[in-house]
């Protein structure tokens, strides 16, 4: 297939790209089209032939939160560049691109003064993807922050979402897939910078402690209250189980880690298997916070 991306200027085309370059897990296949888009008229463009030739795609941002297939993905995968990682500030509100990655908005944020957005400290990823899935930590969430998002749909018409609009939910939104995020509006407030500082680093060094190093995706399954998944997992033995080379963390019960050669099957059999052995033992069925891609 020639590459029907080819004329456009603002993006950078890969063909078969392994996907595996390309998410924390380290895991996955090939897709046919990974596009690189610098800016929103080359990302109507992309778009617009996506849907005339009917091409299934997906956007990734630093791809944290994603379990790619061994056979890959057979359509495109959109990453932001460009325009999409910028950041202005106006007042106490915050507009910045949804490739933008959590790390810089907080380092920003920070050196003027502001803060709010402290929780997502350790949390990898773009606010794109952080609001899509409504990331969170330390009992707050972005949910708190968005003030609004400016969304491209699959027809390739740009409209405003307001925070009542996307509808957050535990680690969810009513945005659909199909639709792309291209900027998003977050209320910070004025702080003093030590207290930001401090925060931070506490917010750190409790993820270190508890947490593990290593290829994954993060919590694998969601929390369901009054039950903490990583908790259930633990009190059933699994943890050290591992089938081929993915295994789930003897530091933490919901991390299945990729011990360097792991199979997107390997961590679904042993996700299967977690399900099993918690819904036996405990009654409850977990349900995955990682999204696959297949």
């Amino acid at each position: 297939m020639i590459n029907p991306f080819r004329s456009i200027v603002g993006v950078d085309v890969l063909a078969n790209e392994l996907l595996s370059r390309h998410t924390s897990f380290h895991i996955g296949g090939k897709t046919r089209y990974l596009v690189k888009v610098y800016s929103h008229r080359a990302l109507k463009k992309v778009l617009d032939i996506i849907r005339k030739q009917r091409i299934r795609y997906y956007v990734i941002g630093s791809g944290t939160n994603v379990l790619v297939s061994d056979k890959g993905f057979p359509g495109v995968i959109i990453k932001l560049y460009g325009i999409f990682r910028t950041m202005k500030k106006r007042g106490d509100i915050f507009y910045c691109g949804s490739g933008l990655s959590i790390e810089h908005l907080l380092q920003k944020a920070k050196g003027l003064g502001y803060g709010g957005a402290e929780f997502l400290a350790g949390i990898p990823g773009t606010i794109g993807g952080a609001i899509k899935d409504n990331a969170g930590a330390f009992g707050k969430s972005m949910a708190e922050i968005v003030i609004g998002v400016t969304v491209i749909t699959d027809r390739v018409i740009i409209s405003r979402l307001s925070n009542r609009e996307i509808r957050f939910g535990y680690r969810q939104t009513k945005i659909k897939d199909g639709v792309v995020i291209l900027s998003a509006e977050l209320k910070l407030t004025r702080r003093k910078h030590w207290d930001i500082t401090t925060e931070i680093r506490n917010n750190l060094a409790y993820r270190k402690q508890r947490q593990p190093t290593g290829y994954s995706a993060g919590s694998y399954f969601k929390n369901i209250k009054p039950y903490v998944a990583g908790k259930l997992i633990e009190d059933c033995g699994l943890k050290g189980l591992s089938v081929g080379d993915a295994e789930i963390s003897r530091k933490h019960g919901n991390f299945i880690i990729n011990r360097g050669h792991a199979k997107a099957s390997d961590v679904l059999e042993l996700a299967k298997i977690i399900k099993k052995k918690v819904k036996n033992i405990k009654g409850i069925m977990l349900k995955e916070e990682v999204k696959l891609l297949n």
